[in-house]
């Protein structure tokens, strides 16, 4: 019989390897009586046995599950690798496309105005156009039939497209901007197409601007309010006769302008019109306006301003005329300027002037003015004040001093002041305010608040405007200085008046309703009350004795209704 304790004391020692950690370890101990029978000792090795022929299956599947393990990581490891390239990929794509569209024209189209600009915005052409299409109705007294068509007999009643405008302005560069308007329509009659605006400025040094080519140069609170804003259908008088002695659309110009918020100026050197007759010299002109905000919070503004013009050099009208105009005498001087305006009305297609001085041979004109303007809440208010000076040149006329027998007598008129004024106001029934403008120092047309909707129920902005306009042009009304132009016979002298300008003094009441349902469309109605207190130029008087200057009505009263539809972008 064998006995355990006779088996010396040993420990199993694990394997190494893997089929070592997966057997079956035991020890057989011997310590003091602990003794294993044969029978114990068989199923020890019998269990060790089978655990051994067990192990090589065990690791065959423990190695195809690890395999699997790795495959799946590098699987997972490919598609994270994908993954991460897709994304890289669409990073690339989004942000050539953001480039490309940060690159993109911008098309917009604000209040009506398409605009074409380039992403920085350093680029841009907006589309403007304004058309004003007209209806006038003029009642005249019997009495004015009798007047000579100068003196505007018969005024014509009906219509007028007053202005069909079509141009395109922006900028080039950031800092250059330009503007070209074409004009199909006109006062009194449709013209053919010519030339506004067309002029290069450069904001660089803003408040600051440099503007050459044609245009209006900044003459006078109305004149700086654009066409579509003007509270009537036509500027007043007063200002519409100063903007047009060196200013005006289509003038050729230089200017330096100063648009700050709140102040505004301008100075320009202007020259002739493009439109102009020919002339053997063109006229040259200095002409300026400066505004100041002394006043502006949410509610009201106050501005203040003044403006003039200083004509240095009028157009020759003859070629080769001598300073002392001996080889140019009476009304084809080599130097002359004509003062008149409209009635506050363009619809007459004879483009009657009610108050004009006629040609004046002079050197020099100087005019001077101050104006104001403001608003509180919906009530606005402006007005005006001008002074003009004609420097008047000497005249040559080959006087008589006997039957047949003349010499050149050389003349000299005196100069001539004339003056104008006006005031007006407004009350927009609906609430709204005028806005107002740096950049051109000149108040703007209310924005309906609820603009005109039959489904929406808006009614758009309803404004009451009145004006009254005073526009002197006479001088020397009853100087009866003379010289005598003919002799013929023992005594029939005929005499020239050349000192006496009757202009005329021209009245007017304006009453205007007008309707904006939105920011492009307004319809005017203008009512008028117009008096001219005008004596007739003196003609030349044949006569045996000396005459008497002549005392001849030229004046008339009479009342007009306009109407106006008007698009504007």
């Amino acid at each position: 019989m064998f006995i355990a304790s006779q088996w010396p004391k040993t420990r199993a020692t694990p394997l190494k390897d893997r089929r070592s950690s997966a057997a079956i370890h035991f020890v057989v101990n011997y310590r003091g009586g602990n003794v294993m029978n044969a029978k114990t000792l068989t199923a020890v090795l019998l269990m060790g046995s089978s655990a051994l022929a067990f192990m090589p299956a065990a690791y065959a599947a423990a190695s195809d599950t690890e395999a699997r393990i790795q495959a799946l990581e590098s699987e997972i490891q490919d598609l994270s690798n994908k993954m991460l390239e897709l994304k890289r990929s669409t990073e690339n794509q989004n942000a050539d496309a953001q480039k490309q569209q940060a690159s993109a024209v911008k098309v917009t189209i604000t209040n009506g105005r398409p605009t074409i600009s380039s992403a920085d915005g350093n680029f841009t052409a907006s589309l403007r156009g304004t058309l004003q299409a007209d209806w006038g109705y003029y009642s005249q007294s019997a009495a004015a039939k009798g007047l000579p068509a100068a003196y505007g007999p018969d005024l014509s009643s009906g219509t007028n497209l007053r202005r069909a405008e079509l141009g395109i302005q922006g900028k080039v560069f950031g800092e250059w901007s330009y503007f070209f308007l074409y004009e199909f329509g006109n006062p009194s009659t449709e013209a053919p197409g010519h030339i506004l605006y067309s002029y290069l400025q450069y904001d660089g040094l803003a408040p600051w601007a440099f503007r050459v080519g044609v245009y209006a140069p900044p003459a006078n609170l109305d004149d700086s309010t654009a066409a579509a804003d003007l509270m009537f259908l036509e500027r007043n008088a007063p200002s519409n006769m100063q903007r047009g002695i060196a200013g005006s659309e289509g003038r050729d110009a230089i200017s330096i302008l100063y648009m700050g918020e709140r102040v505004f100026g301008a100075l320009s050197y202007t020259g002739g019109k493009v439109q102009d007759g020919p002339v053997f010299d063109e006229q040259q002109a200095l002409l300026g306006r400066v505004a100041y905000m002394a006043y502006a919070d949410a509610e009201a503004h106050l501005l203040i301003g003044a403006n003039g013009t200083y004509v240095f050099k009028l157009p020759d009208g003859v070629a080769s005329g001598s300073a002392t105009l001996a080889t140019t005498p009476g009304g084809t001087a080599l130097n002359c300027i004509t003062l008149s305006d409209l009635p506050e009305i363009s619809v007459d297609s004879n483009a009657v002037k009610l108050v004009n001085t006629g040609s004046l041979p002079a050197k020099h004109v100087l005019q001077w003015g101050v104006e104001t303007a403001g608003n509180y809440r919906n009530f606005y208010g402006q007005a005006g004040y001008y002074g003009f000076q004609v420097d008047r040149t000497p005249v040559a006329y080959a006087a008589y001093s006997g039957a047949s027998t003349s010499a050149t007598t050389v003349v000299h008129p005196g100069d001539n002041r004339f003056s104008a004024w006006y005031v007006q106001a407004s009350w927009i029934m609906t609430g709204e305010s005028k806005g107002y403008n740096p950049a051109s120092g000149a108040f703007t047309s209310p924005k309906p608040a609820q603009p005109f909707s039959l489904s929406n129920g808006g009614w758009g902005a309803w404004e009451l405007a009145a004006r009254y306009s005073d526009l002197n042009l006479n001088d020397h009304v009853n100087d009866a200085s003379n010289v005598i132009t003919n002799w013929t016979g023992v005594s029939t002298r005929t005499y020239t008046y050349y000192n006496t300008v009757r202009g005329g003094d021209q009245r007017i009441v304006t009453v205007g309703l007008n309707w904006y349902p939105n920011n492009n469309v307004r319809f005017a109605f203008d009512y008028q009350l117009i008096d001219v207190s005008r004596l007739q130029t003196p003609s030349a008087v044949t006569t045996a004795v000396t005459p008497a200057l002549p005392e001849v009505n030229g004046g008339q009263n009479l009342q007009t209704m306009a109407a106006r539809m008007q698009i504007a972008f």
